[in-house]
């Protein structure tokens, strides 16, 4: 027999928490020596264990990921006051109301100039005609969207 260890003895031993130790001698069945466990023959269960396959991750190694994670949130925070980061739902939201007027004046051209063009006779007028419309429609658009009007 070798030397007997109690559980939270074990424990700093094997730099775990006694309540682990606890669980573990009832999973594993671990044999007990007058309620303290034999150094020799836990230590062959120890190594039997099914081990987790997940990283223990640290106190200091958590709280040093904690901070770099805030610093690099607060770099964001930063960037997007001063105008160098643009949150992607207003990105979103700006293309949406884009793409929603550019639809509706397009939808409104056969309405608008229908009418002059049912009365051309002549393909190359209409096909100017239509040429000319589709451009100030652009610009209109254009110019609405540097000087932010609808």
């Amino acid at each position: 027999m070798g030397q007997l260890l109690k559980q939270t003895e074990y424990a700093k031993h094997k730099g775990v928490s006694e309540a682990y130790i606890s669980a573990w001698i009832k999973r594993d069945e671990v044999p007990l020596v007058k309620g303290k466990l034999d150094l020799e023959v836990a230590d062959r269960y120890w190594a039997k264990r099914p081990r987790n396959k997940t990283k223990k991750i640290d106190f200091n190694e958590a709280r040093t990921q904690k901070m770099v994670a805030e610093a690099r949130t607060a770099e964001m925070n930063a960037d997007e006051l001063q105008g160098k980061l643009v949150r992607t739902d207003s990105v979103l939201q700006s293309w949406e109301r884009s793409f929603s007027k550019i639809k509706t004046k397009l939808l409104s051209l056969p309405t608008r100039i229908g009418p002059q063009m049912a009365i051309q006779s002549d393909p190359k007028l209409c096909t100017a005609q239509l040429k000319n419309e589709i451009g100030k429609l652009l610009n209109e658009l254009s110019r609405e969207s540097r000087t932010g009007t609808s």
